[in-house]
């Protein structure tokens, strides 16, 4: 594969490695100082700064590195309580070589996402045939 070079791609990978670090940091102070909607705020922009790094990664081919970041965005999307798209992440991160270890623990977070959105599933499943119930979409006054 040909690999990308010159300094306007390596300098934009670096700018969008240290946003994506810093996005991180700065969710997780907000957290510890109890601003938790901007921290959401953070942790989805993090997230597709991980996105973004891992696509110029593969595009460099240093497979291996975006893995880690593509493993980190899944991350950002299962706080956010985004369990789907964690889970195509975390697919296309499985689809590399990887360590043995490395690969478990992927794989041990893909079943917790894969866990979560099907009881998501199953919440907006039970919320949509009680409303179809109730008549009128649950809306009062219809």
């Amino acid at each position: 594969m040909r690999r990308p070079k010159g300094k306007p791609y390596e300098s934009e990978l670096e700018r969008l490695l240290g946003e994506a670090s810093w996005l991180l940091s700065h969710a997780e102070a907000l957290v510890d100082y109890g601003r938790a909607e901007e921290a959401t705020s953070e942790l989805a922009r993090a997230a597709r700064c991980e996105e973004q790094v891992a696509c110029l990664l593969d595009a460099a081919g240093r497979e291996q590195e975006a893995v880690v970041h593509r493993v980190s965005a899944a991350s950002c999307h299962e706080q956010l309580g985004q369990y789907t798209r964690a889970v195509t992440l975390l697919r296309a991160a499985l689809s590399a070589s990887l360590p043995g270890d490395y690969r478990r623990r992927i794989e041990q977070q893909l079943v917790r996402c894969l866990t979560q959105a099907h009881e998501e599933l199953h919440r907006l499943s039970s919320v949509r045939l009680a409303s179809r119930r109730g008549g009128h979409g649950g809306v009062a006054g219809s």
